[in-house]
C-alpha cells in the first residue's frame, strides 16, 4: 500500500494536441481518428488536386503521342539511351511535364512520415495517459483518508495531499480545527526522529522521518502511508461515514463486503481497493474499436492491451519518467487486469485491410497510368516495374500496420479511400475542362484512344467513269481487247447461260 508517482505525461507537438482535442469533443477515438483524417486531406486538398490534375493531363497527353513513341520503340529498340532522348525531345514538343508525375508521390510521402510520427507521438502519449490516470485513482484512495483543513493538511490542484509539517512542527498537542459538530483533530507526535499525522476520523495516518540541522530546522521526508485498524474496523454496512465515497469505493471490497466483514489486514484491504480502482479507471477509458481491445495498440494476436511487465511497457511507449516498480507501483496497477495482459489485442483485422485498400490503390492507380507505364521505356519495363509496386506497397504497407498502432492502421484505410475519391472527382473535373477546351478534330480522344477517322475513297471524275464504260464494250472474255462485251457468253451461278 503506497502513492504511485506515474509522471505525467506531455503531449510533445502540436498534432498530438489536435488530435487529442479531437478525440475529447468526439463521441469516440475512432470518430476523433476519423475527423483528424478529414482535415488532414482537406488541407492537402489544393496540392492534392494541381498534382493529381498534373498526373491526370499528363496521361491524356501520353495517350495523345502513343503511335510516335510506339514508332519511336520499335525504331530504337536496341539504343535505349537515344530512345530516351527522342522520347524527351517528344515531351517538350508536347507539353508532357516529368515534375507533374512525380509530385503525387512525393506529396503522398511527406504525409505518410507526418502522419506516422503523429499517431507515433499520440499513442505513446496516450497509453502513458492510461496509466497516469489510473496511478491517481489509486492514490485517492489514500488520500481520501485524511480530512483536509486548508491549513494543516491541503490538497494540490493535481489531488494530492499536501501535510504542511513546518506549520505543525511547534505543535506538542492535539490541534482542534472547526468548531462545533465539524470539528476535528489533527494528531501530531514527535516520537524520536518520525512524526506521525492523522485526522480523528481518518482511516489513513501518515509517517515521515526528519533530520534537524545545526539550526534547528527540519528537512522531511516523503510520508509513508498505513491503514488505522481501529477506524476501519469500526465501519460497517449501516454506518453513514463521511470519508467513504466514490474515490475509495466506499470503502468496500468489488464484493460489497466491508473491512470488519473480511479477515484482511488493515493495508490488505485498502490495498485491494486501491488495484480496484485503478482497474475500473482503465475500464472507463474510450480505447475501444470493434474487435481491437485498445485501439493504440497493434491489431494484433501477439500483442495485449496492456503489458504484462514494466520493462515491456517502458520499451513500448518510450516511457522515460520516474520507475514506479522499484516498489510495485506497476505491479499494484494492473493487479486486477489479468485479462488485459493475457487476451489478444486483435486479429490482424486491420493489417489486412491496410494491405488490401493499398492494392486497391496500386491496381486504379496503374490503369490510370497505363500509357506512361507502357511507354517511358523502350522495352517497356516501367509496365513492369508498375506491376511489381502494385505487389510491393501493400506489403509495406501491412509492414507498417503491424508495426503501429491500429489507429494508424484506421488512418491508412480511410485515407486510401478518400484519396481514391478525390483521384476520380479530380479526373472527371480534367476531364471535362479538356473536352471544353479542345473541340472535336480528327486526333480527338475518346475513351482514353486517339480516335483518327478512316480516309474516303476517292471518286473518280463522271466523264474517266463514262469513257472506261464505254471501253468494257471492246474487251474480250478471256482478255481479247477486240471482242464486244456483249458478245460475252455470261455466266449465271458458275454455268453458260
Amino acid at each position: 500500500m503506497g502513492i504511485i508517482n506515474f509522471t505525467k505525461p506531455e503531449t510533445g507537438n502540436f498534432l498530438v494536441d489536435i488530435i487529442l482535442w479531437l478525440v475529447q469533443i468526439s463521441s469516440s477515438v475512432a470518430v476523433g481518428i476519423v475527423l483528424f483524417t478529414l482535415i488532414l486531406k482537406l488541407i492537402t486538398f489544393p496540392f492534392d488536386y494541381v498534382s493529381r490534375a498534373s498526373m491526370r493531363k499528363n496521361s491524356v497527353k501520353m495517350e495523345e503521342m502513343r503511335p510516335e513513341l510506339e514508332k519511336l520503340q520499335k525504331q530504337y529498340a536496341d539504343n535505349k539511351d537515344l530512345y530516351n532522348q527522342k522520347m524527351m525531345a517528344l515531351y517538350k514538343k508536347n507539353g508532357y511535364s516529368m515534375f507533374g508525375a512525380c509530385l503525387p508521390t512525393i506529396l503522398t510521402l511527406v504525409i505518410f512520415i507526418v502522419a506516422i510520427n503523429a499517431f507515433t507521438s499520440y499513442s505513446q502519449f496516450q497509453n502513458q495517459q492510461y496509466f497516469y490516470d489510473m496511478s491517481v485513482s489509486y492514490n485517492n484512495v489514500i488520500y481520501s483518508g485524511f480530512e483536509t483543513d486548508e491549513e494543516y493538511i491541503v490538497r494540490s490542484e493535481d489531488g494530492k495531499i499536501v501535510i504542511n509539517y513546518d506549520k505543525l512542527k511547534d505543535t506538542t498537542s492535539p490541534v482542534l480545527i472547526g468548531e462545533g459538530e465539524n470539528a476535528h483533530q489533527i494528531f501530531y507526535s514527535d516520537d524520536g526522529a518520525k512524526v506521525t499525522v492523522y485526522t480523528t476520523n481518518g482511516y489513513i495516518s501518515a509517517v515521515a522521518d526528519y533530520t534537524v540541522n545545526s539550526d534547528g530546522i527540519r528537512t522531511y521526508t516523503e510520508p509513508k502511508f498505513s491503514a488505522r485498524n481501529d477506524i476501519l474496523r469500526a465501519i460497517n454496512a449501516e454506518s453513514n461515514y463521511k470519508l467513504a465515497t466514490e474515490e475509495n469505493n466506499y470503502l468496500r471490497l468489488s464484493d460489497g463486503k466491508y473491512f470488519s466483514q473480511t479477515e484482511m489486514t488493515a493495508e490488505e484491504f485498502i490495498l485491494d481497493i486501491q488495484q480496484q480502482k485503478s482497474a475500473d479507471t482503465y475500464h472507463e477509458e474510450d480505447k475501444r474499436f470493434l474487435w481491437v481491445k485498445n485501439i493504440w495498440v497493434t491489431d494484433s494476436p501477439m500483442k495485449n492491451p496492456i503489458e504484462s511487465d514494466w520493462e515491456s511497457f517502458k520499451s513500448e511507449h518510450r516511457y522515460d519518467g520516474e520507475n514506479i516498480e522499484a516498489y510495485g507501483g506497476y505491479t499494484n496497477l494492473i493487479a486486477k487486469l489479468s485479462d488485459e495482459t493475457s487476451q489478444p489485442n486483435g486479429y490482424f483485422i486491420l493489417v489486412l485491410l491496410t494491405a488490401g485498400s493499398s492494392l486497391l490503390t496500386q491496381i486504379i492507380m496503374s490503369k490510370l497510368q497505363k500509357a506512361q507505364m507502357e511507354l517511358q521505356t523502350v522495352d517497356g519495363q516501367g509496365a513492369q516495374t508498375q506491376k511489381l509496386m502494385t505487389w510491393m506497397m501493400p506489403i509495406m504497407m501491412a509492414i507498417f500496420a503491424f508495426m503501429y498502432t491500429a489507429a494508424f492502421s484506421i488512418y491508412i484505410i480511410l485515407s486510401s479511400l478518400i484519396s481514391l475519391g478525390t483521384t476520380f472527382l479530380i479526373n472527371f473535373i480534367v476531364d471535362i475542362k479538356l473536352k471544353k477546351a479542345a473541340p472535336v478534330t480528327d486526333g480527338q480522344k475518346i475513351r482514353g484512344r486517339v480516335y483518327t477517322p478512316k480516309a474516303e475513297e476517292k471518286k473518280e471524275p463522271e466523264e474517266k467513269k463514262a469513257k472506261k464504260k464505254k471501253d468494257d464494250k471492246f474487251a474480250h472474255e478471256d482478255g481479247d481487247f477486240l471482242t464486244p462485251t456483249e458478245n460475252k457468253k455470261k455466266h449465271v451461278r458458275g454455268r453458260l447461260k
